[in-house]
């Protein structure tokens, strides 16, 4: 794929839904970084990538994202944060990236043996080299030098974590086999899953690798970059709008809603490249022949007017969608291609009336809900600033601070 190509784009909210839903545009933005993304879940097609997807869907069941989010989650971010508490201080990217880190492991299927201070470094220097691969269409660096450090990475998780996770794995599902453990003991992360389907789905040990890898680094970055947006959008608000400070920190149902507003702004990546495999019109009209790129613009998208409102490109919690469009849009994904992690990350939409000691709110409203208790607020004394490795609308540093308070 190359980025210099200048594609058939297309634009609009219900032009690029249809698009995003067809069947003949294959996906085509990450193959840069064959080392890391070659035949993960994300650039299949066809029933290759249907098998894969309900292989892997059954991980992702509504009653356990719950039990992530209301058991699991919150002992995480405590033990995380506790640090930072103690400081006063931190920069909020980073603290993103690390509260995540254990959740994907648990997901990909990385055991931490120690998890101590060294260990939790060593695995969150692998994830965040994985990042860079995943989103190497958008780098501003030399792309062959991520490649050799993505390759390398890959080998020190495979050497520090990935090995051991994997025997203890098998060993597990042989003894299941033979009858002398109960299925229920069976790890529930994507290796396992892997594992138990290697033969049906053909997979080979580097295949094995390559997609626990991508699930470690696509639960951690992408629920990194979407919190400290929201939260950027959050305490601006506030900034501008005092009266909704209270709501913050005693309405989680608009929280959550802040969260879906942040969201809808941001997606993880701003665009969505396709190649057609046959000759066909695109929803607007416009013809693309086989082999033909198309750029579907997540971005403006999000943004259009005539749904959104007149505002539709500005933060405001406040916003009413009309009809079945989510309130975050396009930036899940839609069909087979929708996001695993929208209702982890993002929760349940809710409905009228409902009572939000029960809801679903998803992890990032828990963890932004976490920091506002705690009086998370931005440093005036030391500004954000984007990462300049990516063309991606990131932030590199976003540093805070932050008291410590009694939980609301």
């Amino acid at each position: 794929m190359n980025e210099a190509v200048s594609p058939v784009t297309v634009t609009g909210y219900q032009e690029s839904l249809k698009a995003l839903c067809d069947p003949r545009l294959m996906q085509s933005m990450y193959s840069e970084c064959d080392e890391l993304m070659e035949r993960v879940l994300l650039t299949l097609h066809g029933d290759e990538h249907a098998h894969r997807r309900v292989m892997e869907l059954q991980l992702f069941r509504r009653d356990f994202l719950r039990y992530y989010e209301k058991e699991v989650y919150p002992k995480t971010l405590s033990a995380t944060l506790q640090p930072y508490l103690a400081a006063g201080k931190m920069d909020l990217h980073e603290f993103g990236l690390r509260v995540n880190l254990n959740l994907s492991a648990d997901i990909a299927g990385i055991d931490r043996t120690s998890e101590s201070q060294e260990e939790t470094d060593c695995l969150l220097a692998v994830v965040k080299k994985f990042g860079e691969g995943a989103t190497l269409f958008h780098s501003t660096r030399n792309k062959q030098e991520v490649r050799e450090e993505v390759a390398a990475a890959l080998a020190l998780l495979d050497q520090r974590f990935l090995r051991a996770s994997w025997a203890r794995r098998e060993k597990i599902l042989e003894e299941i086999a033979a009858g002398r453990l109960p299925e229920e003991d069976a790890p529930r992360d994507i290796l396992t899953v892997l594992l138990r389907n290697r033969e049906a789905q053909q997979l080979d040990d580097a295949m094995i690798r390559r997609e626990v890898a991508f699930f470690l680094q696509a639960a951690t970055h992408s629920s990194a970059n979407a919190m400290v947006h929201a939260f950027h959008h959050i305490t601006a608000w506030c900034d501008a709008h005092p009266e909704d400070l209270i709501r913050i920190a005693e309405d989680s149902l608009f929280l959550q809603r802040c969260v879906h507003e942040s969201l809808r702004l941001h997606p993880a990546s701003p665009v969505a490249w396709r190649t057609a495999h046959c000759p066909m019109s695109l929803p607007d009209g416009q013809s693309v022949q086989e082999g033909e790129s198309v750029m579907i613009n997540l971005e403006l998208s999000n943004r259009e007017p005539h749904l959104f409102g007149h505002d539709a490109s500005e933060f405001n919690p406040h916003r009413r969608v009309e009809g079945r469009i989510p309130p975050y849009a396009l930036t899940f994904g839609v069909g087979i291609h929708t996001c695993f992690g929208r209702d982890l990350a993002g929760g349940s939409l809710p409905k009228e009336g409902v009572d939000p000691s029960t809801h679903h709110h998803g992890t990032l409203t828990r963890l932004l809900q976490s920091l506002f208790a705690h009086g998370a607020r931005p440093d005036p004394e030391d500004p954000p600033s984007l990462d300049a490795a990516t063309q991606r609308n990131h932030w590199g540093r976003y540093p805070i601070l932050i008291n410590k308070r009694e939980n609301v």
